[in-house]
């Protein structure tokens, strides 16, 4: 016989191919997976990072940016309401002159339950919104829901503020790109393992503090400009999917390859199970790794300086309307 304060809860991944900078179609088309989630008992529906902007790393990822009560907002609100379960992505807003990676996560009732702001932009996305420091959770009828967005995930600081947070269930929004062709500096086997970090991450967010975690990646081919050539041009990368269902006892509830498709499968949150075990430390990550990934501090760092000195950026961010997008 269960605990009366445990909870069986079915939740969804909506693994999706996103078209950069076509917001509303984006969303229409995330209505319909997220129709399909519904049909499925799904009682939570995640959205990956940036679902409604796309993923291109030039200066017209501005131009699809939104104010918080913009088109994404309002769609997932109304997408909520109408479904009666949760649903939450993260997009593009753009406040008080400067652009922010904002997951919104709203109820079942329509209202916004909460929102979190990415603290890290990693590599070229350094060059085109900031980071802010706020609360990882939302509080919910469902439990405290820890929020990272991708590259968060990643890092000690989030993880560690994690531990802190007394979370009930961990969502992990990402749009994680790998190569797909080997190259001279990249073989087989790096590819095989920059594929499985995602779920890496997700497997010790769940072992060290004992709670059911939902990744959620984007799928389809990653074909963007980079304004830092520092690692070289990517070329022939993807989205490399795999969102990932993790219950709180360590089982995999479900998983799902490269493909677009909506993931579906049922956890309980069981307070019993859960742990504040001390996140792994290696620099600023969770795993260990290759010590020229310290390179990418560097490309972060020229990013912030064009992003802080662009008068470009400080004009868009300053003009975002909400008619822009009809």
């Amino acid at each position: 016989m269960k605990e009366a304060n445990m909870k069986t809860v079915t939740l969804a991944a909506a693994q999706m191919i996103s078209q950069d900078g076509c917001i509303l179609d984006n969303l229409a088309r995330a209505s319909h997976m997220a129709a399909l989630a519904k049909t499925q008992g799904a009682a939570c529906v995640l959205f990956p990072e940036f679902m409604p902007q796309g993923y291109r790393l030039t200066p017209e990822l501005w131009d699809a940016a939104e104010c918080f009560d913009g088109p994404t907002v309002h769609w997932l609100g109304e997408t909520a309401r109408n479904l009666g379960v949760y649903v939450g992505t993260s997009f593009l807003e753009a406040k008080n002159g400067h652009f922010f990676n904002t997951f919104v996560l709203a109820e079942p009732s329509g209202k916004i339950a909460g929102a979190v702001r990415k603290r890290s932009p990693s590599m070229w996305e350094a060059y085109f919104f900031k980071g802010e420091r706020g609360n990882p959770y939302v509080d919910t009828d469902l439990g405290r829901i820890g929020v990272g967005i991708c590259f968060d995930n990643h890092t000690y600081e989030v993880a560690s503020a994690i531990q802190q947070s007394g979370i009930d269930l961990m969502l992990m929004p990402h749009s994680y790109c790998t190569p797909t062709q080997t190259t001279k500096m990249t073989s087989q086997a790096d590819i095989d393992q920059l594929n499985g970090r995602p779920g890496l991450v997700a497997r010790l967010y769940n072992q060290w503090f004992g709670v059911p975690v939902l990744m959620c990646n984007k799928s389809g081919p990653w074909n963007s400009p980079v304004p830092d050539t520092t690692l070289g041009v990517p070329q022939g990368f993807r989205f490399s999917g795999r969102s990932t269902l993790l219950d709180a006892d360590g089982t995999l509830a479900a998983q799902l390859g490269d493909e677009e498709a909506v993931l579906v499968g049922s956890v309980t949150l069981d307070p019993a199970l859960k742990k504040q075990t001390r996140p792994a430390k290696y620099s600023r990550y969770i795993y260990p790794g290759s010590p020229g990934r310290e390179i990418i501090r560097l490309m972060e760092w020229r990013g912030s300086l064009s992003y802080h000195f662009s008068s470009l950026r400080k004009q868009k961010a300053s003009t975002v309307r909400m008619e822009n997008f009809g």
